[in-house]
């Protein structure tokens, strides 16, 4: 009796809602580990960005906040212009690498998605750096520079793009292109989540948009491009959050790191309003590239 009514709930759920339940099951690890270990940690992070001051009594080693407001921020803003500069520099940065990411893991996936022979070595060469991009190992290539170009580094390349370029935009190119070797390291994982997408678009709709007469060019736009949006924002998060961590390239997580133990000028509570400033630049950002794709893709519903 309980499977036969167990069996007939089942059928009165709408499709959605089993898909819902399914996503629900395979997120609610995460949820319950969350709840349980991630939760208090995240509370008392902006409970110390939020306090005036904190200090630790090292007697009985305990850490006290007093006050409550927004003054670690109004610090950050008025008091230190260095870690402002940094702060600006990054969010740059990262508005630079996110599309220039995106953009070459696409490409590279349409490329892999191809019929050619040993197309499954050619995957493996460009997912290798995801493996071997340890913390220890990229320390190791950026400490010898070689995760930089030699004609851009020594400003060969600078001089000719400031040459033919207004400085803005020759800012944002010369930028990209010093951390190409890295964005292709970046691109591994990226490339194969657009490698799934491409290999779940059903062919017989490019074969009906051809015998409409699309050309290749509108098939990528109107049905590639359509298709891909979703895994384009989960790229965009992934990359983000990739990048974010890497302290190799984000001042912010270096200063938060040599700040924090310094409790006479800035503490705990400075290093927490340092971390949620970074937060909140990501989640912009993120915000940002997902708008601008849906309002591209908005020409081709």
């Amino acid at each position: 009796m309980k499977d036969t009514s167990l069996n007939q709930a089942k059928r009165r759920l709408s499709n959605t809602k089993k898909k819902s339940l399914i996503g629900l099951a395979f997120v609610s690890p995460w949820i319950i580990g969350f709840l349980s270990f991630g939760l208090y940690p995240l509370l008392r992070s902006i409970r110390f960005a939020l306090a005036t001051s904190g200090k630790t009594d090292f007697e009985t080693l305990k850490f006290t906040l007093t006050g409550f407001g927004f003054a670690q921020f109004k610090k950050i803003f008025t008091q230190e212009p260095e870690h402002l500069l940094a702060v600006g520099n990054f969010a740059l940065d990262l508005a630079v690498v996110i599309p220039v990411v995106l953009v070459f893991s696409l490409i590279l996936a349409l490329l892999l998605n191809q019929n050619i022979k040993g197309k499954g070595i050619f995957r493996s060469i460009f997912f290798l750096p995801v493996v071997l991009l340890s913390g220890s190992m990229l320390r190791y290539f950026n400490s010898y520079n070689l995760l930089t170009v030699p004609s851009i580094t020594n400003g060969a390349l600078e001089s000719v793009i400031d040459t033919y370029f207004p400085s803005f935009i020759s800012t944002l190119v010369i930028t990209a292109f010093s951390k190409i070797v890295l964005i292709l390291w970046l691109s591994g994982v990226q490339t194969l989540i657009f490698l799934a997408g491409l290999q779940k678009i059903d062919k017989s709709i490019y074969e009906a948009a051809k015998v409409d007469g699309a050309s290749g060019w509108e098939c990528f736009w109107k049905i590639t491009f359509m298709e891909l949006i979703p895994l384009m924002y989960i790229n965009i998060v992934y990359t983000t959050i990739i990048y974010s961590n890497l302290g190799e390239y984000n001042p912010i997580i270096n200063i938060i790191s040599s700040v924090q133990s310094d409790e006479v000028n800035y503490g705990k509570a400075y290093s927490s309003a340092l971390a949620w400033l970074l937060f909140f630049i990501d989640i912009i950002e993120i915000g940002l590239f997902c708008l601008f794709i849906r309002l591209g893709s908005k020409k081709y519903e």
